[in-house]
Formats: structure tokens, C-alpha cells, sequence
């Protein structure tokens, strides 16, 4: 690990803000090429990010909006202390070029009227085609500005959704389901929380009626601000500062079933005003 004192400053052009790198970074962390991606702290906040090469052994590290808050910089150039190690991404996996063309005989109308909670799965398991149809139909949910302010991370690993189960009551079902799909919202995307968690609900729900057209089940789980299931949730992901978790969708094959009762309410319903 590499400790230094460096300044904090917006680049020539003012739209960036940057951190130069005292030392040849390729040959420091023993990276002759491709991205050099590194953690550690400044002023003792972590952070995640990756170098860009200025040519001649320079590097330096763009930091976004949010640790920019994190840190109190406020536009004038700060001097921080610094650590910073290199690491080693794994690569992306399960990510094709494009999804399989799987489709389903349901039309969105019934799907909308049928989806429903379920919260008790099999352990049949589903195929990496259906999970990224899924993922697709979040990613076709409108958004303010076409921003497309979401992420969406992947949870397959066992341990892991045994963690999420555990520490929030209302999560339990993760504990059996076959994943998880943690919808996080871009906050250097999409700067008005309003917009932020509109967006994402909007894909939310795309996949929770995909889920439902596939046959699968699906749950959607709300995290809370300010909560330790919130925190936890960043913690375990590594999540960067500037997404926030905004839900959780379980998914598995249904191991239960519900009564369908319907939900028209004209108590619901308003013309013109109030």
C-alpha cells in the first residue's frame, strides 16, 4: 500500500475533479497494462476508482460528486492524505453482447393483473438466459431524461444471500430464493433523489412483471435510508459512493400459491381534482 499527501483540484478544463499521482503507477503496482484499478482511503474515507494515464509515467483519479461531499471539498483546491493500493477486478461473467430471445405467452395485461408476492421458492434452479431477460426488461423502463440512472447487481452466491436474509426480517425469503437482483441508482447520473428512485422503482418493476411472465416468482424488497440493512448492503457489495441501493428483488421458481383477489377501488380514483 502506497501512503502520500497530494492535492485535491479541478482539472485545466474545471469540470473535474482530480487527485494526481506522485509516482509511475505501472511500475509501483507491477501493471505493464490495461487498467490499473485501486482502493484506500482519503482523509481516512474509502473509495474505489481506477487511474487514467496522463502519459510519461503520470496517472491521476477522477473522484465523483459523492466523495467529493465525503471529503468536504468544496471547489478549492485541499490537500489530503492518501492510500492507495491496486487490485484485481474479476471479470464481468454472464454478460452476453446481447440476451437470449426468450419470450413468454402472457400478455402484459394479465401479467400486471396476476403478479403477485411470492416469497417461497424451490430449489429448481434458473438459467442465466432468464436472469438476463430480466435484467433487460429493467433496462427498457422509461427514465427522466433517458439518463438511465440503475445498476443492477446480481446475487447468485449462496453466503452471500444467506447475509441479506438474515439481517433484515423482511428479506428472509432470500434465504431460499435461487437470486437477488440489488437495484441501485447513479447518483452522478441522476442528481435529484426524486428522479434517482422513480427510475429505478420504474425498473423495478419491469423485472418483477418479466419475472412473473416467465413463470418465475418474484419479491421486492424496499431498503430503507439511514438502515443498518442499508449499510450492509454497501458494505457486502463494495458499493461505490455513488450508488445507492434502492431495492432488492428475489427470484426463484414458486414453491407456493396465492388467491387472486382483485384490486380495483374506485375510492382510488379521481377526475380533474380532488
Amino acid at each position: 500500500m502506497e501512503q502520500f499527501d497530494a492535492l485535491i483540484k479541478k482539472d485545466d478544463s474545471g469540470r473535474l475533479t482530480i487527485v494526481e499521482v506522485p509516482f509511475d503507477a505501472r511500475t509501483v503496482f507491477n501493471k505493464p497494462k490495461g487498467t490499473i484499478y485501486v482502493s484506500g482511503t482519503i482523509n481516512n474515507i474509502a473509495y474505489r476508482s481506477k487511474l487514467l494515464s496522463r502519459g510519461g509515467g503520470k496517472f491521476i483519479m477522477v473522484l465523483d460528486k459523492a466523495m467529493q461531499k465525503s471529503i468536504g471539498f468544496d471547489g478549492q483546491a485541499m490537500t489530503a492524505n492518501i492510500t492507495m493500493s491496486a487490485e484485481d477486478l474479476q471479470p464481468v461473467r454472464d454478460v452476453p453482447e446481447k440476451p437470449a430471445d426468450i419470450t413468454c405467452g402472457m400478455d402484459v395485461l394479465t401479467a400486471i393483473k396476476t403478479r403477485q408476492s411470492i416469497r417461497k421458492f424451490s430449489s429448481k434452479p434458473v438459467s442465466q438466459d432468464m436472469v438476463n431477460t430480466v435484467l433487460y426488461a429493467g433496462m427498457c423502463a422509461p427514465t427522466a431524461k433517458n439518463k438511465r440512472p440503475y445498476h443492477f447487481i446480481v446475487v447468485r452466491d449462496r453466503h452471500m444471500l444467506s447475509v441479506l436474509a438474515r439481517h433484515n426480517s423482511n428479506a428472509a425469503m432470500l434465504e431460499s430464493a435461487s437470486g437477488a437482483i440489488v437495484v441501485c441508482g447513479d447518483k452522478n447520473r441522476e442528481g435529484l433523489k426524486e428522479f434517482l428512485y422513480a427510475d429505478c422503482a420504474a425498473a423495478a418493476q419491469n423485472m418483477l412483471l418479466s419475472i412473473h411472465g416467465l413463470g418465475l416468482g418474484g419479491v421486492w424488497c424496499g431498503v430503507a435510508s439511514n438502515s443498518d440493512w442499508r449499510e450492509l448492503l454497501i458494505e457486502q457489495l463494495t458499493l461505490p459512493n455513488k450508488l445507492e441501493p434502492v431495492s432488492v428483488i428475489g427470484f426463484g421458481w414458486p414453491d407456493e400459491g396465492k388467491e387472486l383477489n382483485s384490486r380495483w377501488d374506485t375510492a382510488m380514483v379521481h377526475y380533474e381534482k380532488w
